[in-house]
Parts: C-alpha cells; sequence; structure tokens
C-alpha cells in the first residue's frame, strides 16, 4: 500500500502532468501552480482512494502537511474502527440472541 505522500505525488503526476522531480512534501500546491479548482479535484480522488474527506485545502498547504492530515484521519478512523469493534465484543456476551 502506498504512502499518503506517494498516493498524493502520483495522483498529481498522472492527473494534472506534473513533473514527479518538482512534486516533494515541502512544496506547496500553489508553488506547482494548482488552483481551487484543482485542488478540489485531487480532494475528491483522494478521499475515492482513501475514504478520507478533505474540505477547504489552502493552497498553500505543502504535499507533506497534506499527507500528515490523511495519515492522522486514517489513524482516528482506525482508532474508531477498533474501539467500536471493542464495544460489539464486549455487548456480544449480554446479548440475549
Amino acid at each position: 500500500m502506498p504512502t499518503s505522500t506517494e498516493l498524493i505525488t502520483t495522483t498529481l503526476t498522472e492527473t494534472f502532468d506534473l513533473d514527479p522531480s518538482e512534486v516533494t512534501p515541502e512544496r506547496t500546491f500553489e508553488e506547482l501552480g494548482m488552483d481551487s479548482l484543482a485542488l478540489v479535484e485531487m480532494g475528491l480522488m483522494l478521499q475515492e482512494r482513501t475514504g478520507v474527506t478533505l474540505n477547504d485545502v489552502p493552497l498553500h498547504t505543502t504535499i507533506g502537511g497534506l499527507a500528515a492530515l490523511i495519515d492522522r484521519a486514517e489513524a482516528e478512523r482506525s482508532e474508531a474502527d477498533r474501539s467500536g469493534a471493542d464495544r460489539a465484543l464486549t455487548a456480544a456476551p449480554n446479548s440475549t440472541r
């Protein structure tokens, strides 16, 4: 499974025809010449691939910053999924079914 940074880089280079050597974690989307419409399009693609909803990503966000945001959201989702599974297991023995 690719890292969030790799996923963003692949999305940018394949969809927006950017030079892979220019797409580094330190670069902002604005520095890459993207506009707000392109960010919305990219956000929708990443949401489809990761399940993480990305709302209002500012142009001055770095690729690394967005990758960290996705990683954090995925970790929180995993934690919530584990907690839900724990609750379900805890509730199961008390079930009358």
